[in-house]
């Protein structure tokens, strides 16, 4: 179900996001059409005085009103900080081949925190979610968070803090905490995980929907069989998957 006031700008950032779209019909449209369905790097100032890395994808058109945004968030990393765009390299591995017939613009930032739980990295999505808002023709119905692995738990704690701005969940290979389930307050969920995933096993992720669903919750399980956690690409066919769910969802 829709609820009409999920996600609402504030005044300035609705006045802002309404100049932005006015030029995009004024004057942008050439550049939106040439920029379309590829990826593009970019950089978020944000009010700490850093500066937020993310991947922008955007869809075929943008000239038929407002479309879905997808938030991807990317896996675990080695190092202190994730190498540059490791979010652009995760959201064309994945989240492009498996989302892209949503025909929704698509961000993943580079974690700017210890871990996407952290507060610093919380931040750092609204920060870019508001932004890409004010700047592109966004349906504020039809927000959506994924993300693999690290980014799939990312997923789970960053839509249990702000269930009113997400419309679904979709956390691939990558578990809830306790806590977060016994909070949940009913966003849908399609989580995809692998029987054979040697790194986050699928049993607290089967748990927690079971759990779910005894609640009334819309939410699905799409089990695989055969992947390894580390075989991401191959994750792509089921997560494409949710392509319908969510359609059902929005509807």
């Amino acid at each position: 179900m829709r609820c009409s006031n999920r996600g609402a700008l504030s005044p300035a950032l609705a006045a802002a996001a309404a100049s932005a779209r006015m030029a995009l019909v004024v004057a942008g449209l050439v550049s939106v059409t040439l920029a379309a369905n590829a990826s593009e790097d970019r950089l978020l100032p944000l009010d700490d005085g850093t500066e937020l890395r993310y991947g922008l994808h955007l869809p075929t058109t943008l000239d038929k009103g407002p479309v879905p945004l997808i938030v991807g968030l990317h896996y675990g990393w080695g190092g202190a900080r994730p190498p540059a765009y490791y979010g652009r390299d995760y959201m064309n591995l994945l989240v492009v081949p498996a989302l892209a017939d949503l025909d929704a613009i698509i961000i993943a930032p580079d974690c700017p925190g210890r871990g996407w739980g952290d507060p610093r990295s919380d931040a750092a999505i609204m920060a870019l979610i508001e932004s890409v808002r004010a700047e592109f023709p966004i349906d504020p119905d039809r927000i959506v968070v994924t993300g693999f692995s690290l980014g799939g738990m990312g997923t789970w704690a960053f839509v249990s803090r702000h269930p009113e701005l997400v419309s679904a969940a979709i956390p691939v290979a990558g578990r809830p905490s306790t806590e977060i389930v016994a909070a949940w307050d009913g966003t849908p969920v399609f989580a995809v995980h692998s029987e054979r995933d040697d790194v986050v096993p699928i049993g607290p992720t089967r748990d927690a929907i079971g759990a779910l669903r005894e609640r009334g919750f819309n939410v699905e399980l799409e089990v695989v069989e055969d992947l390894t956690h580390y075989q991401t690409p191959r994750f792509a066919e089921p997560l494409r998957r949710a392509v319908a769910w969510l359609e059902q969802v929005w509807k």
